[in-house]
């Protein structure tokens, strides 16, 4: 599916981005929509707060779903290593919030470094990357992991997201690339399930165009809370204790 601009969306221009720049090693970079501007600014914002450079991309709304605009994700990593061929690059969704120095992210190793995130259906494990926060080296490796995420979205089916893609794309990448993990508490945890430390948070938008995703959520959070408190009562631990769902206290997603 070629990802086209919506009718009356516009495309925007670069005086449309956000961007501000401070004495650091790394470079901040991300993109929005026009229903996601203020989610923008607010993050531009936080990253001003901590003196950290920082280049948002203003994007049209393209045909499709919500998961049409995730699978703008590449594109704009591809622009703007064109614009900062030099600079180690940290993408960020505009939904996520710094709390702290996250330099640290520059000690991690991989021309691409994000979290893989455990996940389990019966008694079946896999890994599963999260691309939330990224860091990308200015490496050729970089490029290329960034061509083959670019290549397969642009094969995707309605309904299917950045992140579904890019298992596609790195299973059957036929170019060169290391991949390293993030820490948990630089990658991007819900803001309600983060670990005290985390310096790197994510405050999810509730997007209109994904319906029920909010009333799913609050769903899921009230049927854990009292799933929670009923374990508590019988065996004297709540039900993430005894299974270990939660990680120094927290449940990690």
């Amino acid at each position: 599916m070629e990802t086209k601009v919506r009718e009356g969306s516009g495309n925007r221009s670069q005086d449309s981005d956000i961007r501000q720049t401070f004495a650091s090693d790394f470079l901040v970079i991300g993109f929005f929509t026009p229903n996601y501007e203020p989610a923008a600014r607010a993050f531009a914002q936080n990253l001003a707060e901590h003196r950290i450079s920082h280049h948002l991309y203003a994007r049209p709304i393209v045909e499709g779903d919500w998961y049409s605009q995730t699978r703008q994700k590449p594109t704009v990593l591809a622009h703007a290593r064109r614009d900062y061929p030099e600079e180690n690059l940290v993408f960020m969704d505009v939904d996520c919030r710094v709390r702290g120095d996250i330099s640290d992210i520059l000690k991690t190793r991989g021309d691409v470094v994000m979290r893989t995130k455990g996940t389990a259906k019966g008694t079946q494990r896999a890994l599963k990357p999260t691309t939330r926060v990224m860091l990308l080296r200015p490496t050729s490796g970089s490029d290329a992991f960034i061509a083959g995420w670019e290549s397969t979205c642009r094969n995707a089916r309605p309904g299917q997201s950045a992140e579904f893609m890019l298992i596609h794309a790195m299973s059957d990448s036929s170019g060169i690339y290391s991949i390293g993990t993030l820490p948990i508490r630089l990658a991007g945890i819900e803001l309600h399930d983060a670990l005290p430390d985390a310096v790197i948070v994510h405050d999810s938008i509730r997007d209109p165009t994904r319906p029920g995703w909010a009333l799913r959520r609050g769903l899921q959070r009230n049927f854990r809370v009292v799933r929670n408190a009923a374990y508590r009562l019988a065996t004297g631990k709540t039900y993430d204790d005894l299974y270990d769902k939660r990680r120094g206290g927290q449940k990690i997603r």
